[in-house]
Formats: C-alpha cells, structure tokens, sequence
C-alpha cells in the first residue's frame, strides 16, 4: 500500500494518486492558508459593515434607505462558510482491484460511497481553463480521471498546470487500472483500449482497428491546393480569414492611443508611440494572413507542416508518422469553440487548420490518415 500526501482538494492546482500498487490510500485535506485568508477577509467585509447598520437600527440614525449595507454581511457569510470549508475539509481516497471508496468530512456533513471499478468505462484526460485572479494570469489545468457517468462519483487522479509528461501519465494510469483510455473528440467520448496505447494510426489501421474511409477521387473543398511532390502529397491549405470586427475593434483602440499621445496636449507621447507599434502589429498580421499559408507534406514516414510565403517556404514542424497516435477534430484550445485537425503524439499534439469549416477539417483529417497509413 502507497499513501501520497502531496494532493489537496480542493484549492491547490497539483494532485497525482499513486496507483503504482492496489490498494492506494489518497488523503487530501482543504487549503489551510486560503482557509484563514477567507475567515479573515470575510469577517472584515461582513463584520464591519454588519455592526455600523446595528449600531444605526439601536439608533435614532436608522433610515431605512440603509438597508443596502445588509449586502455586505450577506456576502460575508458566503466567503466565512466557504472559509470554513477549507479550513475542515478532508478526505479519503482508496482505491483496490475491486473497489473504489471515498469518504469524506466538512462544516457540512460527512459524505461516503463506494463503487464496484468494473462500473468505472475508462480514464479519461482533459483540460480545463482556469482564471488565475485578479493579479495572475488565467492557465489551463491538465487533468486525468476515472470517469463515471456519475459525476459525484469520478476521481481525480491527477491534475497539474504543466503538460509535460500529461499523456505518459494517462497512459500509465491506465495500464496500471487495465481501464480503456477515454478522451472527448468533436462532442463525443472516443475509447481505446488499453494494448492499443502506444500503437500509431498507422499500426492500428493495420491491423484492422482503424478504418480509413477517403476517396481521392473527389475533388478537395473549396481553397486547398493538392499535388504529388515525388513520394509525398503537398497539401496547401485555404488562406486564413481575417476577423473584420476583431480587426477593426483593434485599430480602433490603437487609434485612441493614438489620439491621446498626439491630439491632446500635455498628454504623455508614448501614448501614441504603443497605439502606432499596435496598429503596425495588427497591419502586419493581416497583410501576412494575406500573403501566406499553411503547407502540409504528407509522407509515409513523415508530416512536415510549413509556412507558403512569396518568398518560399519557411519554417515548419516535423512529425514521424510512426509516433502519430491519433488523427482527430478537437478544440484548439479548452474554452474556445473554434476547431482544428490535432495530431497526437505522447510529446506534443500539433493543431492545422484551425477556422475551417466543418466539411474542410473533416476532409483534411481524412486525407492525412489515408496517406500516412497506405501500405
């Protein structure tokens, strides 16, 4: 038995269950230090507050237009209980061949169920954008858990702000639960099995487990550029759209900048210096969607994603096609509803196409894993 103290539920951001050996034990308990920031902030807001209007209704000052001070006190009780429940907050997680159990105890009950792993259809990684407050910047959560159609009854198993090693560890909890490995892919759950982890596109459509329905004899969607370049097919993609409202609402504010530092007097001048570098920045954005777009060479062996200019073709990615694990539409990034065609490997998963219509993206998809998984 492995006990893993490191984890907290709820406030802090790191969690990893060791399910190296069954049975694991997971203790977790509330964030201490967010706890008595809260009881403290709360009693401060609500408090004060509460005892000017008491002292005021004990008075011949009362109005009863003051009501609106009870919003504060109000409030206050809010972040005094959620306070408390950070200050009480623990938890037991225990998980063995046979079963998962979870108790737990706060200012509002003790809590315990437990539930046969069988009813468990698979572990499931995903991500989720979090704001970082007022003072940090908002990050995304990377997190694998046992999935249950219950939502009270899936367990996080790990969560950590970094991507690094995010896929391998999926990978491992899976291998080590024997549970198929689940991830949501254009609004629906994709399943795959536990011996099939590792496996490329390539390796699962050879052996039967990956069909492959694209017929080259249809001409592409509108703007896509095909030919054969000797072993490989070079796949130029439709120009990028510019956003005429984003872009217009942009150049309007670098406009008001621009105003301020060079039309109002006494104004500060970098003023208009930042509003003429924005508005350079924002022209320089849409005359290179303009001008350029994205290459794919599509090979047997690998893809390289390049950058078609007047001047050539620069930059670009390479992909061996035998650590492409998956071929998929997804979001291309979590909060954001627009899509793109997301090449997975254990290391990195490379996003093409975002913007596209629907018809185009599942047509670029198609034509990847027909070409990278022929023979």
């Amino acid at each position: 038995m492995k006990i893993d103290l490191s984890g907290i539920v709820p406030s802090v951001v790191n969690r990893k269950i060791d399910l190296t050996s069954l049975p694991a034990v997971y203790q977790g308990r509330g964030s201490r230090g967010m706890g008595f920031f809260l009881v403290i902030f709360a009693l401060i807001w609500g408090g004060i507050p509460g005892l000017i209007f008491f002292g005021m209704i004990t008075s011949s000052e009362y109005d009863p237009a003051m009501l609106f001070i009870l919003i504060f006190p109000v409030i206050g009780i809010g972040i005094l209980l959620f306070g408390l429940y950070n200050l009480t907050f623990r938890e037991t997680i225990r998980i063995d061949a046979a079963n998962v159990t979870r108790e737990s105890q706060s200012i509002f009950g003790y809590k315990y169920w437990t539930e046969p792993l069988q009813r468990y259809p698979g572990v499931l990684q995903r991500t989720e954008r979090r704001s970082g407050g007022k003072n940090s910047s908002s990050y995304t959560l990377h997190i694998v858990e046992l999935h249950h159609e219950d939502k009270k009854k899936r367990v996080t198993l790990y969560e950590s702000r970094s991507s690094d090693g995010f896929r391998k560890t999926w990978e491992d909890y899976c291998r080590q639960l024997n549970k198929p490995a689940l991830e949501v892919g254009k609004g629906k759950m994709v399943s795959r099995a536990v011996e099939d982890l590792d496996k490329s596109v390539r390796d699962l459509a050879r052996e039967g487990k990956l069909a492959v329905d694209f017929d080259p004899r249809k001409p592409p969607p509108p703007g896509f550029d095909l030919r054969v370049d000797g072993d490989q097919l070079r796949v130029a993609l439709p120009k990028t759209k510019n956003s005429l409202i984003g872009s217009l609402f942009i150049m309007a504010f670098a406009g008001v900048f621009i105003f301020i530092g060079f039309g109002i007097d006494d104004a500060p001048v970098a003023f208009g210096v930042i509003g003429i570098i924005l508005l350079i920045i924002i022209m320089g954005g849409l005359v290179w969607n303009t001008i350029s777009r994205n290459v794919l060479l599509i090979g047997r062996e690998q893809v390289r994603i390049l950058q078609e200019t007047p001047w050539g073709e620069t930059g670009g990615s390479l992909l061996n096609t035998s650590e492409i694990e998956g071929v998929r539409i997804g979001p291309v990034s979590e909060g954001t509803k627009q899509m793109a065609v997301l090449l997975v490997t254990d290391h990195q998963t490379r996003k093409i196409g975002a913007g596209l219509p629907a018809d185009s993206m599942d047509w670029l998809k198609r034509c990847i894993l027909a070409v990278i998984t022929r023979g």
